[in-house]
């Protein structure tokens, strides 16, 4: 079997460019390659490996890796946002098998990549990136052969599930995955409240945390879509605000709104999509063999803090000590 340093060789050998360098960026959900051509232009070439098996089959599935590559070439037409392009092989297909595994080459997206969202101004310019995805997913008309998965309920199940039987194992604390338990289901009853339309549900990337979006100038611009599926707006949302100071919050949303509209309710609704982005991630996050030596302080700082105002009806979005410090 060729190593992923091989694969990816002869990945590049089927899109109309000669490459200068490569080099091996990281291994999670894909194995990533930083590619310079001769001409100097900079482009990423993932391989559709994870570096374990806790992440579904799905998302490595050859169809679901072009419907991705579908939505961010439709971003790029509509929308004056700067994304990782997406180039099509020699043969004009956006994915390339190479060993039986999927490969993908997209222009490389400039920025500075920052650990937190430090300022009100970056806080901004985060709120206007995700506003202007929404807005363009919304009107956008899905192609008859896309497929990506759904972030619902069945998601958030699962994940009780299995914190569940970790509790019962006693490998997490009892009390506090009985608080993730209340909160979820809380958080559950919420969002079968909420009748589907296309202006609360459509494609999100699902993954805006730091890590996803870099910075230039006055511009947030978010890469690694390869998260991105049906689900609501604000799901999107509670998940990057999850990694947003509560402090820097109130005017992410005022950025946001000044590009799509917010439901009348929506601080209401986004403490509990909030909620239900922590515990759906918590479905990759549990299948990580390295997880068991920082998720159940994770657990317990969200079981005294956020979830627990969430169970008792307390509101947490804009105040309080975010479970991180």
């Amino acid at each position: 079997m060729l190593n992923t340093h091989d694969v990816a060789i002869e990945a590049l050998t089927c899109y109309s460019i000669t490459y200068q360098s490569i080099a091996h960026i990281g291994q999670n959900a894909n194995t990533i390659y930083k590619v310079i051509d001769k001409e100097s232009n900079y482009y990423s070439l993932r391989i559709h490996l994870s570096k374990n098996d806790s992440m579904e089959s799905i998302w490595s599935e050859e169809k679901v890796i072009h419907s991705e590559m579908i939505w961010l070439q439709s971003l790029i037409n509509d929308t004056d946002l700067v994304l990782p392009s997406p180039i099509k092989n020699n043969i004009g297909e956006y994915v390339t098998k190479i060993a039986d595994m999927n490969c993908t080459l997209v222009k490389w997206v400039e920025g500075e990549q920052k650990q937190f969202v430090p300022t009100v101004n970056d806080a901004e310019c985060v709120g206007e990136l995700i506003g202007k995805l929404h807005k363009q997913s919304s009107i956008w008309k899905v192609p008859q052969s896309f497929t990506r998965p759904s972030f619902d309920n069945t998601r958030i199940s699962q994940s009780l599930e299995k914190l569940k039987q970790l509790a019962d194992g006693s490998e997490l604390n009892k009390n506090d995955v009985g608080i993730l338990q209340l909160a979820g289901e809380r958080a559950i009853l919420m969002m079968n409240d909420i009748e589907r339309t296309p202006g609360n549900w459509g494609i999100i990337h699902a993954d805006l945390i730091p890590s996803n979006y870099v910075f230039h100038k006055q511009e947030a611009r978010a890469i690694d879509f390869g998260a991105c599926g049906f689900g609501y707006y604000l799901f999107d949302l509670g998940w990057a605000l999850s990694y947003i100071h509560p402090a820097f919050r109130s005017q992410l949303l005022e950025s946001y709104a000044k590009q799509f509209d917010l439901p009348h309710n929506y601080d209401q609704q986004l403490e509990g999509f909030f909620v239900a982005a922590q515990l759906e991630t918590m479905n990759f996050w549990l299948g990580l063999p390295e997880s068991n030596e920082w998720l159940p302080s994770h657990i317990s700082r969200l079981s005294s803090r956020e979830f627990k105002l969430y169970v008792n009806k307390e509101k947490f979005l804009f105040s309080g000590t975010p479970y991180w410090e």
